[in-house]
């Protein structure tokens, strides 16, 4: 139901004949205050017909009433009551006109002695004037009946009691006037704002817990229920109407509120069982002008809460489909490495594909991140597939996406692939030398074409994506085995870029310690011991030969990071902890397990294999500018020469 703020108050006032006439002609004059409405009833018939015409729809605000009749109405009616009190003024008014009748004048009143009465008395000479306060209709006849024996002269009263005074021969004059309805008028209608404003709060505040998934329930001081909400309902299986007025303990004992009603300590975020539930529930007590009135709780089903947190940590996520490292971030000052950052920056300057190579855990997908960052596409979609982490089905669905029906449990609605998530971007396809023969195909044409078939569409999707691929593999070789189609080889080896070993490139080795280690113990929330933790580790990097490369390193000072939490700024690591976390590094002092000691001339001999491989990689690299390749390689052109025609 909605509440109209600007509709004028409707006040209903209850009279017998006598104040009836009073209230008719005091009504048109407050007609812009309220819409009041006469009735000539009073006490039971007045609350029936009152009831009745509420019932049948009548809109109500306020009651008005007189004396003992607009006590009654208060303490039965539903609707809020104003009880006309008697002002000064219409009370003076009243002692003129009885003085007029008798100088022994009675003022007969429904519980209460009229207020200002004094300044009439000492207005008035050789007047006597008594106030008789009443209850009950007994006591006013019992009260007219003793100031009739008493010679008065005139009794001021409410109707009531001036019917009784005049059935007792007495003269009477009406306590009331246009002064005293006219307040209570204006009275009633303030209350019937304020209670209109109030029903408007409360009937929001119900319209919120409606919509709430919360469950509320709110108890008096009895622990009796007051308000529940449709969320607490359905989880007890009882409706409001059952519920209202019944103490919650016997209702539901697992959410009783007596613990709180008796301690006023609020109990928040317990865990607790209701059937087969698990609820989180809360429980507060409410307090009103410094006292305790009652007591709240709010509980919800914990697998609720649980899917929100899922949500909250999915729309909190890191985005999926961006780059975040940069060429910067190979760290290391090497020949090699410069090489690789060198030749990575002028890659990123074209669109064409990039063919990186190297061994598991040199940081393939590091340079390609990087590529991504220092290209035009920076802004757009990095979007990285392991080409080897998927079966062959499961991969052409990620890879080319599908439409619906395309295949059993395929998404409703369809689903775009990588490729078309890459649009204006770059898509990165790791272990691209194991992707099946069969799927190299369809890959193949994307490439050419650069367009896009859906599984089970026939409708071809355009696509501008830079395609960066890698592999640990050699592919020249599974070329020739013909374990990858030679087109596609050709098709992606268009920008060539090896990525070295770290055997290869000792002297990073130290650089990169620092760098990883720095994260672990940061990630450990021990920052400050990476001077000692450093001082320990290095030493014994050397002349390791790191056949997992920076993976294999990054693991292992992992671990010498863990060996520093919540150890003192001083403590030692024993020799045994330190032998256990990095056993790789201590079984033999300086170097990793090899094979047995070649002959010096053949070690000589695959010096120079080694030597002539990484010069003649090198140089291809630079597309055969010899200047640039004696640069990378940090020699002089002469070097290069000689070198060059040493192994040619």
């Amino acid at each position: 139901m909605a509440i109209d703020a600007d509709r004028r108050p409707i006040v209903w006032a209850f009279s017998t004949s006598r104040l009836r006439h009073v209230f008719e002609s005091v009504a048109p004059l407050l007609a812009d205050v309220a819409e009041v409405r006469v009735f000539d009833k009073g006490f039971e018939e007045a609350l029936q017909v009152s009831r009745a015409l509420v019932e049948a729809g009548e809109e109500v605000d306020a009651f008005v009433a007189a004396g003992s009749n607009g006590a009654y109405l208060r303490d039965h009616a539903s609707v809020p009551v104003v009880v006309v009190m008697a002002s000064t003024l219409d009370a003076l008014q009243a002692l003129v006109q009885a003085r007029k009748l008798s100088n022994r004048i009675a003022v007969v009143n429904f519980r209460r002695v009229v207020a200002g009465l004094e300044q009439g008395i000492g207005l008035m000479e050789d007047t006597t004037i008594v106030q008789r306060p009443y209850v009950t209709p007994e006591d006013a006849k019992a009260h007219v009946a003793d100031l009739a024996a008493q010679g008065f002269g005139v009794v001021v009263g409410p109707g009531p009691v001036c019917d009784l005074a005049e059935r007792a021969g007495l003269p009477s004059v009406l306590l009331y006037g246009q002064d005293s309805l006219s307040e209570a008028i204006r009275h009633a209608a303030e209350v019937a704002h304020i209670a209109r404003a109030a029903e408007a709060k409360r009937l929001d505040v119900e319209r919120v817990l409606r919509h709430l998934d919360v469950g509320v329930v709110a108890v008096d001081g009895e622990e009796r229920i007051q308000t529940v909400n449709p969320a607490l309902q359905r989880l007890l299986g009882v409706t409001a109407p059952e519920l209202t007025g019944r103490r919650l303990s016997a209702v539901a004992p697992e959410l009783s509120l007596a613990r709180v009603l008796e301690t006023g300590t609020p109990e928040l975020d317990v865990v607790q069982r209701l059937g087969s539930r698990t609820l989180v529930v809360s429980r507060v007590p409410l307090r009103e002008g410094g006292a305790q009135r009652g007591a709240l709780l709010t509980c919800q089903d914990a697998a609720v809460i649980q899917r929100l947190e899922r949500g909250l940590r999915t729309e909190h996520r890191p985005p999926r489909f961006v780059a975040r490292f940069d060429l910067g971030g190979l760290v290391g000052a090497s020949p090699a490495i410069a090489g690789v950052r060198a030749l990575a920056e002028r890659y990123a300057r074209t669109d064409a594909t990039v063919l990186i190579t190297g061994e598991s855990g040199t940081g393939k997908e590091m340079v390609a991140q990087g590529i991504h960052r220092a290209s035009r596409r920076r802004d757009r979609p990095f979007v990285a597939v392991n080409c080897a982490a998927f079966p062959e089905t499961l991969l052409e669905a990620e890879l080319f996406g599908h439409e619906e029906g395309a295949f059993t449990g395929a998404r409703r609605g369809g689903r775009p692939g990588l490729f078309e998530a890459a649009h204006t971007g770059t898509l990165f396809l790791d272990e691209i030398g194991d992707v099946p023969t069969t799927l190299q195909t369809r890959l193949l044409r994307v490439l050419q074409e650069r367009q896009v078939l859906r599984l089970g569409s026939n409708h071809p999707t355009p696509v501008d994506v830079r395609v960066v691929a890698a592999t640990h593999r050699d592919l020249r070789a599974a070329t020739a085995r013909g374990e990858f189609r030679e087109d596609l080889f050709y098709r992606l080896n268009i920008l060539p870029l090896h990525v070295p070993p770290l055997r290869e490139r000792g002297e990073d080795v130290q650089a990169i310690a620092a760098e990883l280690l720095k994260r672990a113990l940061l990630r450990h929330g021990e920052p400050d011991a990476h001077p000692r933790a450093l001082a320990l580790v290095l030493p014994r990097l050397a002349g390791y030969a790191w056949p997992g490369n920076v993976r294999e390193l990054e693991n292992v000072l992992e671990r010498v990071a863990a060996l520093f939490v919540d150890r003192g700024p001083r403590a030692r690591i024993p020799e045994e902890e330190l032998r256990a976390a990095i056993p790789e590094l201590l079984a033999r002092p300086g170097a990793t397990p090899a094979a047995p000691a070649a002959p010096r001339a053949d070690l000589r001999a695959a010096r120079r294999e080694q030597e002539r491989a990484h010069v003649e990689r090198v140089l291809a690299e630079c597309g055969g500018n010899q200047a640039e390749a004696a640069r990378l390689l940090g020699i002089g052109r002469t070097t290069l020469y000689r070198k060059l025609g040493r192994v040619r």
